[in-house]
């Protein structure tokens, strides 16, 4: 009996496809971030057995920070900026701290931008890691064969990870950094010693971020100079930092966010510039216009007050 392959499976298949051309990953590496076994990955990649959807949708969602759909590079400013941050990170294999507040579209870019570039690796922090975790989920976003979950064993496979793909200067971007644990802080810095500078390491997170290191490393946080005359661990990683900060949204940006999306009526642009103040909270709102049919290019007044 022949193999019926889904809908999902090969939706799938494609998508591993064009993740190995994007990033270069290995079967291997790839199993290793889903949890599955390297022939569970041939298997799909060839269309060899035929899997359950369940199946399946788990391990998409241990991918999802690397399936990132439509175009990185566009006219926003703040995404401009953002995108010119990572290049320059991956470069010169430094430490950075990018902050600005929520909907701006720093998850979105970096995110992007990851799914894109080789040795580049995106890790969402989704809770408040100890040092011991932390690693071990960015062993995991980095494909790494996890053999023992020791600190040392884990720090270790990270080094060799980085000394191998030295020649593309690999860089590791933290994404929502306010929800690490402030110990984590200053073991970053560590990380980056360990890896004698080889890889970029780029902290994202929102303005508080910069603030709470400050505090930590007693620093004025405008200035990032030192206001005591002793220091502490945490005064030594945030003097290695380069903070950089993304400008908030204004009404203009909202405006050139409609006309890349395709609306044409500046009437509607006007309203959408003095309603929203985010990038995340207009996208949703075009979202909700494509799924009630209502075609951008012509979205009137009335059906712009539906959303």
């Amino acid at each position: 009996m022949e193999k019926q392959i889904t809908t999902v499976q090969s939706q799938f298949r494609d998508k591993l496809n064009s993740l190995k051309a994007n990033k270069g990953l290995k079967n291997n590496e790839i199993a290793n971030i889903t949890g599955r076994s390297e022939s569970v990955i041939s298997e799909i990649i060839n269309e060899k057995r035929q899997f359950d959807d369940k199946l399946v949708y788990s391990m998409m969602s241990k991918l999802a920070d690397y399936f990132q759909e439509g175009d990185l590079v566009t006219t926003l400013r703040q995404y401009v900026k953002m995108y010119n941050i990572a290049e320059s990170c991956k470069k010169a294999s430094d430490m950075r701290l990018v902050v600005g507040n929520t909907g701006i579209g720093k998850s979105v870019v970096f995110k992007k931008y990851a799914s894109e570039t080789p040795d580049v690796y995106y890790l969402k922090v989704d809770r408040p890691y100890s040092w011991n975790k932390f690693l071990l989920e960015v062993n995991r976003v980095m494909g790494i064969d996890i053999q023992k979950k020791t600190t040392t064993a884990l720090l270790d496979n990270i080094i060799r990870k980085v000394e191998i793909s030295s020649g593309n200067s690999p860089v590791l971007i933290i994404d929502e950094a306010e929800v690490l644990r402030n110990p984590v802080y200053k073991q970053i810095k560590n990380l980056h010693t360990a890896t004698e500078g080889l890889m970029g390491i780029i902290i994202v997170g929102i303005t508080e971020v910069k603030s709470r290191i400050a505090k930590l490393a007693w620093l004025d946080p405008y200035t990032w100079k030192p206001n005591r005359e002793d220091s502490n661990m945490y005064t030594t990683f945030a003097r290695r930092l380069k903070v950089l900060r993304i400008d908030n949204i204004a009404s203009e940006d909202i405006a050139e966010f409609c006309h890349m999306k395709g609306v044409t009526n500046e009437e509607v642009i006007t309203m959408a510039s003095d309603k929203w103040w985010n990038y995340a909270e207009a996208d949703r709102a075009f979202s909700r216009a494509k799924a009630m049919g209502i075609e951008l290019d012509k979205i009137t007044v009335e059906e712009f007050n539906l959303l």
